[in-house]
């Protein structure tokens, strides 16, 4: 999934990121606090696709005791997330992919946020869900967050310009979505995880063009 980001894209993505993805420090902050009500105090954590460390942070705010793994394979934007997270306890960080993970005990929760729909084959996106139920504990749960299939583009572009985005940056946002981006239809997604080891529990997220459920795997 790297190729989706060129190494210079670590340079200002936390700004550029809340210009396009509506309630995008909402998102990651939400999801920790549903976490804080669902996980002991010492529960491990992974991160997939962890980024410029948002969801390091937030899950952070909430129990810095918990344990995290944050997996993400461009190292421009992992230096970001260590630079912003240097002070915090308890957390690992992985270059490279899921798959590429040292075995480890399972753990209590992970995080796919804004990941999967960069990868195009349906067959590869159930691949990384079962790859992640393997990680988890009977009855773990994971954040699921993707770019949805929807008629939102024009509305999200709107969104977009209005927190500032350039005129010029429209034609990219739409070049975007029609070469990168592989979503799923809003009632796919679900039925993708129950087929790959899931139950569905909630809906924690909806805007513009995004989708985030909170799924638990099954015994």
């Amino acid at each position: 999934m790297s190729q989706n980001f060129r190494p210079e894209d670590a340079n200002g993505y936390d700004q550029k990121i809340t210009i396009v993805v509506p309630g995008y420090s909402i998102l990651h902050q939400s999801a920790a606090a549903l976490l804080r009500t669902l996980l002991p105090d010492d529960a491990r954590i992974l991160i997939i696709g962890a980024g410029t460390g948002a969801d390091t942070l937030a899950l952070a705010q909430q129990n810095p005791d918990w344990q995290q793994t944050c997996v993400e394979p461009l190292a421009e934007m992992l230096d970001r997330a260590r630079e912003k997270t240097a002070a915090l306890p308890h957390i690992t960080y992985h270059h490279g992919y899921l798959a590429d993970l040292p075995p480890d005990e399972p753990y209590d929760a992970a995080l796919c946020q804004l990941v999967s729909h960069f990868i195009p084959e349906r067959a590869a996106k159930a691949q990384l869900l079962r790859d992640i139920a393997a990680r988890l504990k009977p009855g773990g749960y994971l954040i699921q967050t993707d770019i949805i299939e929807s008629d939102e583009l024009p509305a999200l572009i709107h969104f977009a310009r209005a927190q500032g985005m350039p005129p010029e940056g429209a034609p990219l946002m739409e070049k975007r979505f029609s070469e990168d981006i592989h979503p799923l239809a809003i009632e796919d997604l679900p039925c993708l995880a129950i087929e790959n080891g899931y139950r569905v529990l909630k809906t924690y997220f909806r805007t513009l063009t995004i989708c985030g459920w909170l799924l638990q795997r099954t015994a």
